[in-house]
């Protein structure tokens, strides 16, 4: 791991467990085990910090998607892959989820980052696009609706994970059967 991946981890650390505010670029310094000047050489300030670390995130959901993508292999496989590979991830890497959602909520979510191109939200298009293509999603729906539904699907299921995993446990509930039934809705149904 570089300096920079240092940075962006403690601060990922950090956000998760004080929130933007509670974050100072001293804190991050000591907890990514760099010196304040380093932090500085890489980012203007805290400001700059988060928006690159919002960018080095959606990097990361890009590469565990295209890791766990073969498009070679029939679109149900690949979704099936697709859906508990992120919340694998999203699982693991608590920080993660957590950052994104206090920077939706956040005023760095800004008009123009909204309405501008997001590479991952490219690749979810994309990714729905070729289900459609191949006719083994339903037509007639657009791709980013269907990317909202899964992907939003899969950030429910790890947060239930998250907040109650005691019940879950005690129940026996396969939050897994979400994907099969969330694949039941969007498949191309028999006419």
């Amino acid at each position: 791991m570089n300096k920079k991946e240092q940075i962006f981890s403690a601060t990922l650390d950090l956000i998760r467990d004080h929130g933007f505010h509670g974050c100072p670029m001293s804190m991050v310094a000591k907890n990514s085990n760099v010196a304040a000047g380093t932090i500085y050489h890489h980012f203007e300030n805290k400001d700059d910090l988060i928006m690159e670390l919002y960018h080095y995130v959606i990097q990361k959901l890009i590469d565990v998607a295209n890791e766990n993508d073969d498009p070679s292999m029939d679109f149900k496989t690949r979704f099936m892959n697709f859906w508990h590979a992120m919340k694998a991830f999203y699982m693991q890497e608590k920080s993660v989820q957590r950052f994104i959602d206090q920077f939706l909520n956040s005023p760095f979510y800004t008009e123009e980052i909204q309405t501008s191109d997001n590479k991952w939200h490219l690749w979810l298009r994309s990714f729905f696009e070729d289900g459609i293509r191949n006719g083994e999603l339903r037509s007639g729906v657009r791709p980013e609706i269907l990317a909202i539904m899964v992907h939003g699907s899969i950030i429910s299921s790890v947060k239930v994970n998250y907040y109650h995993s005691k019940k879950i446990n005690k129940d026996q509930l396969n939050l897994g059967e979400i994907a099969n039934m969330v694949w039941d809705g969007i498949k191309k149904q028999d006419e």
